[in-house]
């Protein structure tokens, strides 16, 4: 099909439980998702990573980077603006991402919450 006129959404919230609500469904729809290296680098969505806030986002970004479904940390607005341009200058960097995502899933490295949950309901041994 034709690719879209437009369409980025910004989302800001000032409480933690719609921003997750909002997050957990927008990111299934989602080309790419633009963010700060942190727990969203275990979604299984192509991530264009922008400056860390803290250190201890560091490992984040190298996960996202090493598994293939991330770019590398964009430390500066015009690293940022860079990758973005490559995003949006054609499929192969974007098909490159989602390639990963699939022999990701496969692979079953996106079921942490799935698997902490069997574990958790699991009978005692």
């Amino acid at each position: 099909g034709e690719e879209p006129r437009g369409g980025v959404a910004l989302l800001a919230f000032r409480e933690v439980r719609p921003a997750v609500g909002a997050t957990d469904r927008l990111l299934r729809v989602a080309d790419v998702l633009a963010a700060k290296p942190s727990e969203l680098a275990f979604y299984p969505v192509p991530k264009l990573q922008l400056r860390r806030v803290g250190d201890h986002e560091r490992f984040s970004a190298i996960r996202a980077y090493e598994l293939g479904d991330g770019t590398p940390e964009a430390r500066t607005p015009e690293a940022a603006a860079a990758w973005a341009r490559l995003l949006l200058a054609g499929p192969a960097l974007r098909e490159s991402l989602n390639q990963r995502i699939l022999v990701n899933a496969r692979a079953g490295l996106y079921d942490g919450c799935k698997t902490a949950a069997a574990l958790a309901l699991a009978p005692a041994r």
